[in-house]
């Protein structure tokens, strides 16, 4: 078989497979932000509650030959079904053609060597499609599918080792290792309530997003809540992670014995195969860290300035599976890019005169997607700056 007809049936296989992978989005998209279970019940009309057929389910092809309404009781089915189910599709399929045919990013290599960082990126677009929709509506981040992404990322990475993520140095790797552990410590503290969340006690009207990564629109003065006063129990939260990270690094730093030994473990020049695959479960843990601190940092600051909530915890959950999937650099490059597009967006709300104000999810989703595929041209764009000042 030839490469372009090996290349026309996986295009047509992953189109096929990101129409299934829609509905099921559809699913999350639907029941997630109401609470309810996205396996049970089966596929059924939210009107009259009948079951739908397998034949009426047919991703695409139903919604078609259904006229966009149900078998049973007639209501219409939303256009959102179909164009979620199709959007999925080319993202697979597309992503697919990016890669490994027109090869718009260098170093992917062929499909059947790097088919394990094409699946942890399928996987982020998708997250990223149905995290995008659901804070659209419902101004909410299902940050459960922010979880699965980034353990996704983070399986993938140890698996197949790629060059696309950028390997970190042995110090990074035990400062995120310990930062890890210092989150969980925290995570301890809260569960046994010696350490309580943050605007615990804030209406759901309140700006930003409170621990499952829902926003709000009212004030917090409202609610009695000072958001100054409730960041810095979030930075409580986050000290023993700081604390720890910067133990990691000077430890496996400044001993010689400590350092020696946790290089050999960790990174591949010195450690082998098992060290790559080592360096590529922890360079993941790094961007996953690095990318949700970019967001909290910036949260943290802007509240402790502006006095009101600035960005929100469901963003941290977003950028943290970007960083699990891609490394650090990637979401590093994206936070910067995001305002571009919410500035255009902006921009087109004055010329229509309209107030419809979006997230700023969907605007990390669309700069996260912009920076995967043409990561070359971002790289590019900010070493020629650097290389021209002499750096």
């Amino acid at each position: 078989m030839t490469p372009l007809a090996m290349h026309v049936l996986w295009i047509i296989f992953l189109f096929a497979l990101g129409a299934c992978v829609g509905s099921f989005l559809n699913v999350i998209i639907h029941r997630l932000p109401k609470g309810q279970s996205i396996v049970f019940p089966g596929s059924h009309c939210p009107e009259c509650g009948r079951p739908i057929r397998w034949h009426d389910n047919i991703p695409l092809v139903s919604y078609v030959v259904l006229r966009g309404r149900c078998r049973a009781c007639g209501t219409h089915i939303p256009p959102r079904y179909p164009l979620i189910e199709a959007a999925t599709a080319a993202l697979l399929a597309g992503l697919y053609v990016c890669y490994f045919v027109i090869d718009i990013r260098g170093g992917a290599g062929a499909f059947t060597e790097s088919w394990g960082v094409y699946i942890a990126h399928a996987a982020l677009l998708c997250g990223l499609l149905a995290c995008a929709a659901v804070d659209v509506e419902y101004w909410l981040v299902p940050v459960e599918v922010c979880w699965v992404v980034a353990g996704i990322g983070l399986i993938t990475s140890a698996a197949f080792p790629h060059e696309w993520m950028p390997t970190v140095s042995p110090p990074a790797a035990a400062a995120a290792l310990a930062g890890t552990v210092g989150l969980g410590i925290a995570m301890l503290l809260q569960r046994f309530a010696l350490l309580r969340p943050s605007f615990i006690d804030a209406d759901d009207t309140t700006p930003g997003d409170d621990e499952s990564g829902r926003h709000a629109t009212a004030t917090t003065a409202a609610s009695g809540i000072n958001p100054r006063k409730e960041v810095l129990i979030e930075l409580l939260f986050l000290s023993p992670a700081i604390v720890l990270a910067i133990a990691g690094w000077l430890v496996t730093s400044r001993i010689e014995s400590v350092s020696d030994a946790w290089t050999r473990l960790v990174w591949p020049a010195a450690g082998g195969a098992a060290a790559q695959h080592i360096n590529g479960f922890l360079s993941s843990l790094v961007g996953l860290l690095v990318a949700g601190a970019w967001i909290w940092g910036t949260r943290i600051l802007g509240t402790l300035g502006f006095g009101k909530e600035a960005m929100g915890l469901g963003d941290v959950h977003i950028m943290a599976s970007v960083g699990a999937v891609a490394g650090w650099i990637v979401p590093s490059i994206a936070f910067f890019v995001a305002p571009f597009f919410g500035l255009i967006w902006a921009l087109y709300l004055f010329v229509r005169r309209r107030q419809r104000e979006l997230p700023y999810g969907p605007w990390l989703a669309a700069a996260t997607v912009a920076v995967l595929l043409f990561y070359d041209a971002f790289q590019e764009l900010i070493m020629e700056p650097l290389r021209t000042a002499g750096f």
